[in-house]
């Protein structure tokens, strides 16, 4: 499988080296890899990169002497497994908006469109490990999981935000799973039991996390807070941004609204901006527009028909009979 990371737009300088040819001792070297060494004005990285028709691994060692940015390029919309094993390393996406935070030991599984991305590395040693798997895999062998559903649609529908599950804890396992690339005999082999065991690490770890009673139980408390505070935002009309609030999946967040709430979350919202209309009806004199704009509704001729369905009555009607 071909790399969907071109790692530097711009490299100041870059050396491609011979399997098993390290320009400096590497901390975690890989016997399969194919080997770049690339020099930036704050320091080096060092690329350990494996192709194989279902996976790309690359394997990314950065030692900077100050704040490191590096330009890097997505040429197609990817799934990716992104793995911290030392330091850290934030993703932004080339509007500047977060894409992906990748903290000390924390794995993640990312859906990012195609476009241009920026790293940044504070002051230090990085090791960073790139998983980039092959769509038609992943879905043909995950595609009915309800927790990677939201993954998966983004990438079906060349969505053009990036979308995260949520991190775990689960690094030193991922990176004991690589160690192992290096005792195998069969690579296609080899390549196909790593990554089952860390797709299989991280789905034990997700499916673990949404179906907690407690868990679902403190988000959904959580996420009906949230509504009761925000029914008048842009926000809660927009589900996918607002699963991604929540870091949770679309289906996920639709599931735990409605057992919140007992009804389905576009049902509340819709309650909650009526019933809020009519308190600001009854107790201030602001107009009808106003009162449609302050209960989330930009439309005032769709916030009157839908007040007269819910109360039988027209706003200013409601007024009237009360005065």
């Amino acid at each position: 499988m071909r790399s969907q990371t071109d790692s530097f737009l711009h490299p100041p300088t870059a050396a491609r080296l011979p399997n098993g040819k390290l320009p400096r001792p590497s901390k975690f070297p890989l016997k399969l890899a194919q080997t770049t060494r690339i020099a930036l004005p704050e320091g080096s990285v060092l690329i350990q990169s494996i192709s194989h028709y279902v996976i790309n691994i690359q394997l990314y060692e950065y030692n900077v002497t100050r704040p490191c940015t590096a330009d890097l390029q997505i040429t197609e919309p990817a799934f990716f497994m992104m793995t911290m094993l030392k330091g850290a390393s934030v993703l932004y996406d080339e509007g500047g908006q977060l894409a992906l935070e990748s903290p000390e030991n924390i794995c993640k599984l990312t859906y990012l469109p195609a476009g241009r991305y920026q790293r940044h590395l504070p002051k230090g040693e990085h090791m960073l490990l790139v998983l980039t798997l092959r769509p038609d895999w992943l879905i043909k062998k995950y595609g009915d999981q309800e927790e990677l559903q939201e993954l998966i649609t983004r990438y079906n529908n060349n969505d053009e935000q990036c979308f995260g599950l949520p991190g775990f804890g689960i690094g030193q396992q991922i990176f004991g799973a690589l160690a192992k690339l290096n005792t195998g005999t069969d690579v296609d082999i080899d390549i196909h039991i790593f990554i089952n065991d860390c797709f299989g690490r991280y789905r034990n770890r997700l499916q673990t996390r949404i179906s907690n009673v407690e868990y679902q139980e403190d988000k959904a408390r959580e996420i009906g807070q949230f509504i009761l505070q925000n029914f008048a935002s842009k926000l809660v009309d927009d589900e996918p941004a607002l699963a991604r609030h929540f870091m949770i999946s679309t289906v996920t967040l639709m599931r735990l609204a409605k057992r919140h709430f007992g009804r389905p979350l576009h049902q509340q919202v819709i309650e909650l901006r009526l019933l809020n209309g009519l308190k600001l009806l009854l107790s201030t004199n602001k107009t009808v527009q106003e009162i449609a704009a302050m209960v989330g509704y930009e439309d005032a001729n769709y916030f009157s028909r839908a007040f007269k369905k819910r109360f039988e009555l027209p706003p200013n009607d409601i007024r009237l009979s009360v005065f």
